[in-house]
Protein backbone atom coordinates (compact mmCIF):
# COMPACT_ATOMS: atom_id res chain seq x y z
CA UNK A 1 0.00 0.00 0.00
CA UNK A 2 1.38 3.51 -1.07
CA UNK A 3 0.81 6.40 1.23
CA UNK A 4 -1.49 9.42 -0.36
CA UNK A 5 1.13 11.67 -0.34
CA UNK A 6 -0.77 14.74 -0.20
CA UNK A 7 -2.72 14.01 2.83
CA UNK A 8 0.60 13.27 4.67
CA UNK A 9 3.23 15.83 6.39
CA UNK A 10 6.95 14.76 6.42
CA UNK A 11 8.43 14.91 10.20
CA UNK A 12 11.41 13.45 9.02
CA UNK A 13 13.98 11.89 7.02
CA UNK A 14 15.78 8.90 8.47
CA UNK A 15 19.37 9.57 8.07
CA UNK A 16 21.21 6.44 8.51
CA UNK A 17 22.46 4.05 11.30
CA UNK A 18 23.74 5.10 14.78
CA UNK A 19 26.07 2.91 16.09
CA UNK A 20 25.50 -1.45 15.72
CA UNK A 21 22.34 -2.12 17.53
CA UNK A 22 19.40 -0.61 15.25
CA UNK A 23 19.42 2.47 16.08
CA UNK A 24 18.54 5.47 13.59
CA UNK A 25 20.21 9.00 13.16
CA UNK A 26 16.56 11.10 12.22
CA UNK A 27 16.52 14.73 10.94
CA UNK A 28 13.79 15.85 12.17
CA UNK A 29 11.30 18.72 10.86
CA UNK A 30 9.45 19.44 13.68
CA UNK A 31 10.28 22.37 15.82
CA UNK A 32 10.88 20.50 18.94
CA UNK A 33 12.84 16.94 17.95
CA UNK A 34 11.38 15.56 21.02
CA UNK A 35 7.80 16.16 19.24
CA UNK A 36 9.01 13.40 16.69
CA UNK A 37 8.51 10.19 18.95
CA UNK A 38 5.29 11.96 20.05
CA UNK A 39 3.64 11.49 16.67
CA UNK A 40 4.43 7.90 16.63
CA UNK A 41 3.66 5.37 14.80
CA UNK A 42 4.87 7.15 11.76
CA UNK A 43 4.69 5.81 8.22
CA UNK A 44 7.54 4.98 5.08
CA UNK A 45 6.14 5.72 1.84
CA UNK A 46 5.10 2.49 1.54
CA UNK A 47 2.51 2.84 3.92
CA UNK A 48 4.26 0.45 6.36
CA UNK A 49 4.22 2.13 10.05
CA UNK A 50 7.44 2.70 12.46
CA UNK A 51 7.16 3.76 15.84
CA UNK A 52 10.45 5.64 16.97
CA UNK A 53 11.71 6.23 20.94
CA UNK A 54 13.58 9.06 21.08
CA UNK A 55 16.82 8.09 22.29
CA UNK A 56 19.13 11.32 22.45
CA UNK A 57 20.58 14.00 20.38
CA UNK A 58 24.27 14.31 18.30
CA UNK A 59 24.96 16.57 16.10
CA UNK A 60 21.67 17.72 15.12
CA UNK A 61 20.35 14.46 14.59
CA UNK A 62 17.41 12.48 16.53
CA UNK A 63 19.31 9.24 17.86
CA UNK A 64 15.67 7.16 17.72
CA UNK A 65 15.75 3.04 18.68
CA UNK A 66 12.16 1.13 16.90
CA UNK A 67 11.17 -2.44 17.47
CA UNK A 68 11.26 -2.91 13.97
CA UNK A 69 14.65 -2.06 13.13
CA UNK A 70 17.01 -4.63 15.36
CA UNK A 71 20.30 -4.06 14.04
CA UNK A 72 22.66 -1.85 11.90
CA UNK A 73 21.94 -3.85 8.35
CA UNK A 74 18.34 -3.22 8.47
CA UNK A 75 19.19 0.85 10.09
CA UNK A 76 21.22 1.11 6.41
CA UNK A 77 18.49 -0.12 4.63
CA UNK A 78 16.36 2.54 5.76
CA UNK A 79 18.47 5.35 5.04
CA UNK A 80 17.11 8.47 3.11
CA UNK A 81 13.50 6.87 3.34
CA UNK A 82 10.89 9.81 4.96
CA UNK A 83 8.69 10.04 7.67
CA UNK A 84 5.17 10.96 7.45
CA UNK A 85 2.53 11.63 9.30
CA UNK A 86 -1.18 11.83 8.58
CA UNK A 87 -2.25 15.83 8.00
CA UNK A 88 -5.64 14.98 10.54
CA UNK A 89 -3.29 14.15 13.64
CA UNK A 90 -1.34 17.84 13.75
CA UNK A 91 -2.58 19.69 16.20
CA UNK A 92 -4.54 22.81 15.01
CA UNK A 93 -2.73 26.31 14.36
CA UNK A 94 -3.12 30.05 15.19
CA UNK A 95 -4.60 32.38 12.61
CA UNK A 96 -0.59 33.60 11.90
CA UNK A 97 0.56 30.33 12.06
CA UNK A 98 1.42 27.90 8.87
CA UNK A 99 3.12 24.33 8.43
CA UNK A 100 6.41 24.78 6.62
CA UNK A 101 5.29 21.86 4.87
CA UNK A 102 1.97 24.14 3.39
CA UNK A 103 4.68 26.55 2.35
CA UNK A 104 6.56 24.18 -0.47
CA UNK A 105 5.59 24.79 -3.95
CA UNK A 106 4.12 28.42 -3.24
CA UNK A 107 4.75 31.14 -5.91
CA UNK A 108 6.95 33.88 -4.69
CA UNK A 109 6.84 37.37 -5.76
CA UNK A 110 7.77 40.38 -4.77
CA UNK A 111 5.70 43.30 -4.02
CA UNK A 112 5.59 45.20 -7.11
CA UNK A 113 4.29 41.57 -8.90
CA UNK A 114 7.56 40.48 -9.82
CA UNK A 115 7.63 36.31 -9.70
CA UNK A 116 10.95 35.42 -8.42
CA UNK A 117 10.27 31.72 -8.15
CA UNK A 118 8.65 28.60 -6.09
CA UNK A 119 9.40 27.67 -2.53
CA UNK A 120 11.74 24.26 -2.58
CA UNK A 121 12.60 24.47 0.69
CA UNK A 122 12.80 26.27 4.19
CA UNK A 123 16.49 26.26 6.09
CA UNK A 124 17.39 27.97 9.52
CA UNK A 125 21.12 28.10 9.96
CA UNK A 126 20.48 29.82 13.08
CA UNK A 127 20.25 33.56 12.50
CA UNK A 128 16.83 33.34 11.13
CA UNK A 129 14.37 31.12 8.16
CA UNK A 130 15.79 31.14 5.18
CA UNK A 131 13.25 30.23 1.99
CA UNK A 132 15.01 28.49 -0.79
CA UNK A 133 13.69 29.26 -4.48
CA UNK A 134 14.03 27.81 -7.54
CA UNK A 135 14.09 30.51 -10.36
CA UNK A 136 12.19 30.47 -12.94
CA UNK A 137 12.29 27.42 -15.17
CA UNK A 138 16.25 27.32 -14.21
CA UNK A 139 17.77 24.79 -11.90
CA UNK A 140 19.12 27.55 -10.13
CA UNK A 141 18.06 27.94 -6.97
CA UNK A 142 18.31 31.02 -4.04
CA UNK A 143 18.40 31.45 -0.68
CA UNK A 144 16.17 34.56 0.83
CA UNK A 145 15.44 36.11 4.41
CA UNK A 146 11.82 34.88 5.51
CA UNK A 147 11.28 37.02 8.11
CA UNK A 148 10.28 40.29 8.64
CA UNK A 149 11.29 43.39 7.14
CA UNK A 150 11.65 41.09 3.61
CA UNK A 151 8.82 38.68 4.12
CA UNK A 152 5.31 40.52 3.65
CA UNK A 153 2.89 38.55 3.33
CA UNK A 154 1.64 34.69 2.77
CA UNK A 155 -1.84 33.94 0.78
CA UNK A 156 -2.37 30.47 1.25
CA UNK A 157 -5.65 30.57 -0.54
CA UNK A 158 -3.73 32.09 -3.52
CA UNK A 159 -0.81 30.10 -2.88
CA UNK A 160 1.53 33.05 -3.32
CA UNK A 161 4.13 34.28 -0.50
CA UNK A 162 5.06 38.42 -1.03
CA UNK A 163 8.81 38.18 -0.02
CA UNK A 164 10.82 42.05 -0.82
CA UNK A 165 14.41 40.79 -0.26
CA UNK A 166 16.50 43.02 -3.05
CA UNK A 167 18.10 44.73 -0.79
CA UNK A 168 19.50 41.21 0.65
CA UNK A 169 19.82 39.72 -2.63
CA UNK A 170 21.16 42.48 -4.87
CA UNK A 171 24.32 44.79 -4.20
CA UNK A 172 23.88 48.28 -3.61
CA UNK A 173 24.81 50.43 -6.05
CA UNK A 174 27.50 52.29 -4.90
CA UNK A 175 26.56 56.23 -4.51
CA UNK A 176 27.79 58.92 -6.66
CA UNK A 177 30.48 61.24 -5.33
CA UNK A 178 29.20 65.21 -5.12
CA UNK A 179 31.68 66.82 -3.79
Amino acid sequence: MRLELQKMVTLGRIAGPHGVRGLLKVQVFCEKPEDLASYSPLFLEDGSKMTLQLKGMSKGLAICSSPSVSDRTIAESLKGRSLYLPRARLPDLGAEEIYQADLLGMQVQNSAGRILGEVIALHNFGAGEIVEIQLGNSRQTEMLPYYPPFLKQVDEAARCIILDAEDAAEPAEPEENTT
